[in-house]
Order: structure tokens, then sequence, then C-alpha cells
């Protein structure tokens, strides 16, 4: 996946006619561009009806965002839940990574201003249609590869051995150091084969 690539054509595609969704506050993230194209992927492959909310959720660390700031090398949890929130018709269009993109900036943002709003993200799931929820673990930059060298060199191979409910995305930094290495779990095979169709549409651009 050229992430660059990709990157110009959601920047080009908020640009042009002035009709896009959502305006992009800024050039979008790694994390965010394989996000976006996740959940769009996501609503296209799924029976959504055109207004139904589809959900992205994800973790943010903020260790560093608190008053005071927790020390880097603090080894717990300190995370908090982002929920984004889109209408199918949205991540069906013709601009929905734009779209996509700028309501995952938008939770960035909304965790920037004030980090322990998310901190209770189970009580706001609940309240979530799971259907209609993909959410993701790891990060782009997560170099599990380097982490798993046990002194026989690096793994072929990665995976998120707990992948077994529906729209689980999983991310992590490429075993070659510089790409993004994302998984997903759909329980429908039908579901999974469109969503690579949609995939590798959006990738052609």
């Amino acid at each position: 996946m050229d992430i660059q690539r990709i990157r110009q054509q959601i920047i080009h595609l908020n640009k042009s006619n002035g009709v896009a969704p959502l305006p992009l506050p800024s050039p979008p993230s790694t994390f965010a561009i394989v996000a976006a194209l996740a959940w769009t992927c996501f609503a296209r492959c799924k029976p959504f009806a055109e207004n139904d909310d589809v959900f992205f959720f994800f973790f943010a660390d903020v260790r560093g965002r608190l008053n005071p700031p927790i020390n880097r090398r603090y080894m717990g949890a300190c995370l908090t839940g982002c929920r984004a929130k889109l209408p199918a018709h949205e991540l069906r269009g013709e601009h929905a990574l734009v779209a996509a993109v700028s309501a995952l900036q938008d939770e960035v943002r909304k965790m920037k201003n004030d980090p322990m709003a998310g901190w209770d993200f189970v009580t706001s799931l609940f309240m979530v249609d799971m259907d209609r929820l993909m959410h993701v673990s790891g990060s782009s930059g997560f170099e599990a590869y380097e982490v798993a060298d046990f002194g026989w060199g690096k793994p072929r191979r990665i995976e998120n051995a707990r992948m077994n409910d529906d729209g689980h995305v999983a991310l992590m930094r490429a075993k070659s150091g510089h790409g993004v290495q994302l998984s997903v779990s759909l329980l429908l095979p039908m579901q999974m084969d469109e969503f690579k169709v949609q995939f590798l549409k959006l990738l052609q651009g």
C-alpha cells in the first residue's frame, strides 16, 4: 500500500470543487489513512441502511497529555477510548475517505482537549449496536516484529491470535519497518470477499 499516494489522493478529494463533506484540519496521519480505508470498506461490505450510523473505536495513549504528565517509562496502561461515527451513506460516497479521516481527526482533537473524556469507554460501547462497530487494536507504529525477536531473528509472520469477532482490525509496523500490516476479521466469508474488493478499489483510486 502506497501511503503517501493515498494521502495525496485524500488531500486532493478534500479540495476538489469544495464539496468534501468535512474539511481536513491537517494532512492525515498514517493511522488515520489506514483506519479510514478499513472503516470505509466495512461500511460498504455490510448490509447497513443508508442512514445507519457506523462506528469506529480506537484507543489513544494519554500518558503525555495528563497534567502532570505520566513518565514515558510507566509500564501500565494509560489509555482513553475514542469513538468516531458516520452514517453509512457518507462512507459509501465519493468523498468517503475524506469524511472518515475528518471524523477520526475530530476524535483525536477531542482527546487532546480532554484526555479523560473517554476513560469510561466500556459504558459508552454498551450504547452502540456492536454489529455496526469496527474497532482497532495495536497501532501503525507498533514494532511487533522487533519485540518478537527472541534470538532467532524476526518471525516470518505475526498475527493477533484473538481476532475472533466481527469488525476487528489489528495494526502493526510492517516486517520491513517501512510500512503497515493490517489484519481484518469478518465472520461472513461473503462480506470478507466484498471487503477485499472495496479495499483494492480504494487503493487504485
